[in-house]
């Protein structure tokens, strides 16, 4: 009985926000942008498909350590994501933000609670009905996605489905996060104005001012510049760049004395390596206190099949040249970018949790009178 009750408030919630015009509107925009995004990242994959395939059978040069990377499939929700950052944050606060606030100012949350109804089932109601609002509309988005891959001939294979399940997942779970905070305002305020109000602004603090705190001028400012190249490297090299295309690498020949050269490297490289650190430390701090961060984070890592540039040194005694080139790494495995992004995906499953959790300790200790 319990559980039909809380499920007849689950299903008036969801065609509630179905037939809502604003949800309407909402949902219009994010599948309209979610298309042309689609549309473009596939645009940008044939042409790094093209490129890959030509280097594939230029002759490559014994002095680089470039290998071409074939592009990913999930590069193509590259645009999507950007677009699902600020527009699926509207569509949860625009479902949210008034959820309890309006009966609580139109006097119907008291009717309602007078009903042989238990407070629990209308908050886990509402919040589901929500939740399957917001899963349908992000499963049509992705079904239309999907099939417009189909459509220019675009197979994923079965990583790459995997991967774009992951994606999904996380993208709801970023909407389910905006959602959830709204939630809780809109218990917490009695009207849904200054529910709204409060929404924007926590929605502007964490996707725009916490994302902020973690630019270049910051991060500087709080654990020093980048490492610059000491004088004593400088002077060894000089710096002979290969012809090159957009892809291809950089190479520097360099004429540089053995003894004692392979430890200036290594102390370089060193505090390189600490300066780093210390950054992505002070990042995955701040990704803590924002869902955007890790949403950003994540779909960074799944759709993205370069993992960065790195540079390659050789050095040994008697050497009095060497070869450094700037290369692009190749594709990581599903495993090592599943293991790569997990605190990300918990940290994000908790952001909602947490918010729900007060939602729902708020609406069970309100006082409808």
């Amino acid at each position: 009985m319990a559980g039909k009750r809380l499920f007849t408030i689950a299903e008036k919630e969801f065609f509630d926000h179905v037939r809502s015009r604003k949800f309407l509107l909402i949902f219009g925009i994010l599948l309209v942008v979610a298309i042309v995004g689609m549309i473009g990242g596939i645009a940008e994959y044939n042409k790094s498909l093209d490129q890959y395939n030509k280097h594939q059978s230029a002759i490559q040069s014994p002095l680089s350590s470039y290998m071409p990377v074939k592009p990913s499939i999930l590069s193509v929700f590259s645009s999507v994501a950007t677009y699902l950052v600020f527009v699926g944050g509207v569509l949860g606060i625009a479902m949210g933000f008034d959820l309890v606030s309006k009966e609580k100012e139109s006097k119907s949350l008291k009717i309602l609670l007078s009903h042989p109804v238990y407070r629990d089932e209308v908050i886990n109601g509402k919040a589901l009905g929500g939740i399957l609002a917001l899963a349908g509309a992000l499963g049509v988005v992705l079904f239309i996605a999907l099939a417009t891959l189909l459509v220019y001939g675009i197979v994923p294979d079965g990583n790459e489905l995997v991967l774009i399940a992951v994606f999904a997942v996380v993208s709801f779970l970023l909407i389910f996060s905006y959602f959830a905070i709204a939630l809780f305002l809109s218990t917490a305020m009695d009207e849904s104005g200054s529910a709204l109000i409060y929404t924007i602004i926590i929605f502007i603090v964490l996707s725009v001012l916490v994302p902020t705190l973690s630019n270049n001028t910051v991060t500087e400012f709080v654990i020093g510049g980048q490492p610059e190249l000491p004088q004593e490297l400088l002077d060894q090299m000089q710096v002979t760049p290969r012809n090159s295309s957009e892809n291809s690498a950089v190479v520097f020949s360099t004429k540089i004395s053995a003894q004692g050269s392979s430890d200036a490297w290594d102390r370089f490289n060193e505090r390189m390596n600490t300066y780093w650190e210390k950054r992505q430390a002070m990042h995955d701090t701040l990704a803590l206190l924002s869902p955007t961060m890790n949403y950003e984070s994540i779909t960074s890592s799944i759709t993205n099949g370069i993992s960065g540039n790195t540079l390659v040194m050789s050095a040994g005694s008697g050497m009095t040249t060497n070869a450094f080139s700037v290369s692009r790494t190749g594709d990581a495995g599903i495993g090592d970018k599943l293991g790569k992004i997990a605190a990300n995906i918990i940290a994000l499953l908790l952001f909602p949790s947490v918010f729900f959790g007060l939602a729902y300790i708020r609406f069970m200790r309100l006082d409808v009178r």
